[in-house]
């Protein structure tokens, strides 16, 4: 359990740090807080400090359901309302988590967020590659092979179990995927209501 939560609190201040970033769009910044919030949880849980075994899952499966998409549609298309537009991410995130919610928490079919996490990262991993742009292709690279590790148990005893392979996994993956250069744009204002979206 101390590995989890080691993994955990890393894979947390990765999240956080990236959505601390004001050069990335808002798509990208509430994707990464989004994920940064189950790592915490994961820390608090794991380390004994306050376990919250349910809350941990519930916001573990709410990643996988609504941040992983939503960085997705940041990767493939960039400049979309919905990377770039408060308005429109909270939009995407909100049916993005109640049809999670829906299927995998009423509905208790915990593929739907299996597959919806690693649909993301496959899709990301295709456009990145398409592009070009290896650097950042290693980014979900790395997620996917986190997952998969963790899917099929695999661990490296005695320093970590699957979970942490997971984490780092992840960790890894998104500090290699975050945009730089031309990638790394801030939010433009929406002219329509003279405000800034970021």
């Amino acid at each position: 359990m101390l590995s989890l939560a080691l993994t955990d609190a890393l894979l947390c201040g990765v999240a956080a740090w990236l959505a601390s970033r004001p050069q990335f769009s808002i798509g990208y910044r509430m994707a990464f807080g989004l994920l940064a919030l189950p790592a915490l949880l994961g820390f608090l849980r794991f380390s004994g400090l306050y376990p919250m075994e349910g809350w941990h899952q519930l916001f573990s499966m709410l990643g996988a359901c609504a941040a992983l998409p939503l960085l997705a549609v940041c990767v493939l298309t960039p400049e979309s309302a919905v990377a770039r537009r408060r308005q429109f991410t909270l939009i995407f995130l909100g049916a993005a988590m109640l049809l999670g919610l829906l299927i995998s928490g009423l509905g208790k079919l915990r593929l739907y967020d299996q597959a919806a996490g690693l649909v993301s990262m496959a899709l990301m991993l295709w456009a990145l590659f398409k592009a070009k742009d290896g650097r950042r292709a290693l980014g979900p690279a790395f997620m996917v092979a986190g997952s998969l590790l963790f899917v099929t148990k695999m661990s490296v005893p005695p320093w970590l179990v699957p979970g942490d392979l997971l984490h780092l996994g992840m960790a890894a993956g998104l500090l290699l995927l975050a945009p730089a250069g031309q990638g790394a744009v801030l939010d433009a204002p929406d002219r329509r209501d003279g405000g800034s979206i970021g």
